[in-house]
């Protein structure tokens, strides 16, 4: 049958904040190793907001950053850093167009909290406690990043911020108020084309799972793009397999569903 390679998103996919990672999501991930086949997880999280409780249900390697970041084995592959002159040249055009933003990298989060506006303050705080030893201040630190999150408001200029800057960034648009800039070219493609080259696994032996739009290159690359029931209709309108959501056992039903378990 030959040895498979599976890729997992994380929220939405493997997580979420009410149910956290499903008993069965574990059980089937963990058999699916045991019966010779390689688990990854592909997110766009930056590495330095995995935690090692969802890095312990055994995976061979990590795909973070939507694709600018990727391990395999405990050893990492490759790490977009982005250059000092591209970096600077972004903080700049968001901060001048009162856009907030997140810089996120493979050990460190940077951001200025003090910048965060007033009415959502609570969200900022949340993740403020969620990430706190690994969040740095932007203003005055050296920074080390692959990608940027930017949240927007009323007063925000994001189209003008992004017009300075788009020659180095792609943009994915998850809604109005939060958007996340990724090098020029760097998509979960990116690092899944990086491991199955080097693992020298077939695309016809590939299988992903998502829910969200940055999941919708990695969907339709692999050979048997999955998505969750939970997905956004963007996904389930253009992938061709489906699972049910993410609280009803999805990822271990579409293992089954392909024999993988």
């Amino acid at each position: 049958m030959g040895k498979k390679a599976v890729f997992f998103d994380i929220d939405g996919t493997l997580y979420n904040h009410e149910v956290g990672v499903p008993k069965s999501t574990i059980k089937g991930i963990r058999q699916l190793r045991e019966n010779g086949h390689l688990a990854f997880i592909s997110t766009g999280r930056a590495r330095a907001m995995i935690s090692q409780d969802l890095i312990d249900i055994g995976f061979d390697g990590i795909l973070a950053s939507c694709g600018c970041y990727v391990e395999y084995d405990g050893n990492v592959v490759y790490n977009i850093d982005l250059e000092k002159q591209i970096a600077d040249n972004a903080i700049s055009a968001l901060k001048n167009n009162k856009v907030f933003c997140i810089l996120e990298g493979q050990d460190y989060l940077y951001m200025d909290e003090e910048e965060f506006i007033d009415d959502k303050r609570s969200s900022i705080m949340m993740f403020k406690n969620k990430y706190r030893e690994k969040i740095k201040p932007i203003t005055g630190n050296e920074h080390s990043f692959n990608k940027i999150t930017c949240r927007t408001y009323e007063n925000s200029n994001f189209k003008e911020a992004y017009s300075i800057i788009e020659k180095d960034f792609d943009c994915i648009c998850h809604s109005s108020e939060f958007i996340e800039l990724v090098p020029k070219g760097f998509s979960k493609v990116k690092g899944i084309e990086a491991i199955i080259e080097r693992l020298e696994i077939d695309i016809e032996n590939t299988y992903a799972f998502g829910d969200s739009l940055n999941d919708i290159d990695m969907l339709t690359y692999v050979k048997y793009g999955v998505a969750m029931g939970n997905s956004s209709p963007e996904i389930l309108d253009v992938v061709k397999y489906k699972t049910d959501n993410i609280e009803n056992d999805g990822i271990y039903k579409g293992l089954k569903q392909f024999k993988l378990i």
